[in-house]
Order: C-alpha cells, then sequence, then structure tokens
C-alpha cells in the first residue's frame, strides 16, 4: 500500500485518491462499490496501528509532494534540459546500476530495479530521484551521478512510519548518499531521494 501511494503521489496528473485509501481500504477489491450497502463501500472509523501509521505515510507524502514542486510537475517531460543552461534533462530513467536505460532494458523481463531523476531547477526546487525495486529479494543499486550533488533519503516505503520516530535510531549521514554510491534497498519497496 505504501508503494501504491508513494508511486502516485510522485507521478504527474492529479493523485486520484477515494476516502479511505489513506487508511487502507480497499473494499475487498472490489472497484464498483456504488450498489454495495455493506462493509464492501463503508469505512471503518476504528483504527489499528497500522491505519494510523498508513495515514501518517499518506499526509507525510502529500506534504512532500506540496513542499516540493519537483515532486508534482505541471509540464510534460521532453527528456532534454527544460532551462537554459540546465546540463540535467527534466527527466532521465537509470537502471540499478546507475546506467542510462537503453531501448532492451525496458523490454528486459530480468529488470527489476528503476531509478527516475527529475531536475529541480525549472521549477526552483532540489532534483528529486525515485529508486523502484521490484524484485522479491534485497538489491543493490548504484546511484546515477545527477549533478554530483549527495542524495538525502526523505522517504523509504520500508519505513512503517515517516514521523521521525523511525529516524530517531538513524544516523543522519545514513539517510545521506553520493552520486555513484550503492545502497541496499529492500525487496518490493521504492525511495525518494532529494539532491540539495
Amino acid at each position: 500500500m505504501r508503494n501504491l501511494l508513494g508511486t502516485l503521489l510522485v507521478s504527474a496528473g492529479t493523485p486520484m485518491i477515494t476516502a479511505g485509501d489513506e487508511i487502507g481500504r480497499s473494499q475487498g477489491g472490489n472497484n464498483n462499490p456504488y450498489c454495495q450497502d455493506n462493509e464492501i463501500s463503508w469505512i471503518g472509523w476504528r483504527r489499528d496501528d497500522w491505519h494510523s501509521d498508513l495515514l501518517e505515510t499518506t499526509a507525510y507524502l502529500l506534504r512532500l509532494r506540496a513542499e516540493h514542486p519537483v515532486l508534482r510537475p505541471a509540464r510534460f517531460a521532453i527528456g532534454r534540459p527544460g532551462t537554459p543552461g540546465d546540463v540535467l534533462p527534466d527527466l532521465s530513467w537509470f537502471d540499478g546500476d546507475g546506467r542510462a536505460m537503453t531501448p532492451d532494458g525496458w523490454h528486459d523481463p530480468h529488470q527489476r530495479v528503476l531509478q527516475m531523476l527529475r531536475s529541480g531547477l525549472p521549477d526552483g526546487d532540489a532534483d528529486a530521484l525515485v529508486v523502484l525495486n521490484g524484485s522479491l529479494d534485497q538489491q543493490v543499486v548504484t546511484l546515477p551521478g545527477g549533478r554530483g550533488r549527495d542524495y538525502e533519503l526523505v522517504w523509504d516505503s520500508s519505513w512503517e512510519r515517516p514521523d521521525g520516530v523511525q529516524h530517531a535510531e538513524t544516523d543522519p549521514l545514513d539517510l545521506l548518499a553520493s552520486p555513484g554510491e550503492s545502497v541496499d534497498l529492500e525487496s518490493l519497496s521504492m525511495r525518494i531521494y532529494l539532491a540539495r
């Protein structure tokens, strides 16, 4: 659920979130419950701890999106620098080794790690790097070069709750990674980095 919310909230366009998504209401997989007047369409207001954690994650991701225009692009990407003097394309794709994606890479069924780098310069913002691990195993991922600035990890979908408690025992230096550095990504997870 955290991966789906994270992916939705860093995608271009209006996030299509419906009431209850923020607390994990699944409607039992029913995408057309308009005629169901039962538990399928009701929202349960009593919450377990995981519901509160997911609500906090959703609120955090929405704040991150609101604070960083690079996470809510208003223009179509062209794959080239979108601002005069920018050295980065407005949108770039990389594999798990930090190399630019090739046409063959897009069709490789074994390619389960994908990195997206957006230039923040057109929006007066930091660059954003989104790293996705769609494999069932932990992966070592090499972060792309970008502008050569360190990346700060601002969200990881493996965190149950991104409210500061998660980071209380984390050394702040562990949240920074240099371009070309290898990081361990949990299975079926995603991360958002901002290049400062």
